[in-house]
């Protein structure tokens, strides 16, 4: 189940993260951070948010992001770790098997 909305002004810059769950290893080598920043690109386009800053580790990620209108960073990171974790889950053929985040 998702996080409760918030509310997310469109003229605040934001610091948000996620990190994986149990400690898990996100990123294991390099095309698992080329896919993560592909779906990062589609997020930003699909959303319209402004990304200013990121930083991908091997647990978790951070990000500087500007949304245009009230509501869009709730949008953006739901449609970011949805399908972050669907995809990661298909990578390793661990569908139905448990949280990423």
């Amino acid at each position: 189940m998702g996080r409760p909305l918030r509310a997310a002004s469109g003229a605040i810059v934001y610091h948000a993260l996620s990190r994986a769950n149990a400690r898990r290893v996100l990123f294991e080598d390099d095309g698992d951070y080329v896919a993560f920043e592909r779906v990062l690109g589609q997020a930003c386009a699909r959303v319209s948010m402004r990304l200013l800053a990121y930083c991908v580790m091997p647990n978790h990620w951070r990000l500087v992001v500007w949304p245009r209108r009230d509501g869009d960073l709730s949008r953006f990171m739901n449609w970011l770790t949805l399908t972050h974790t669907q995809r990661w889950h298909q990578h390793r053929q661990t569908v139905g098997e448990g949280h990423v985040y």
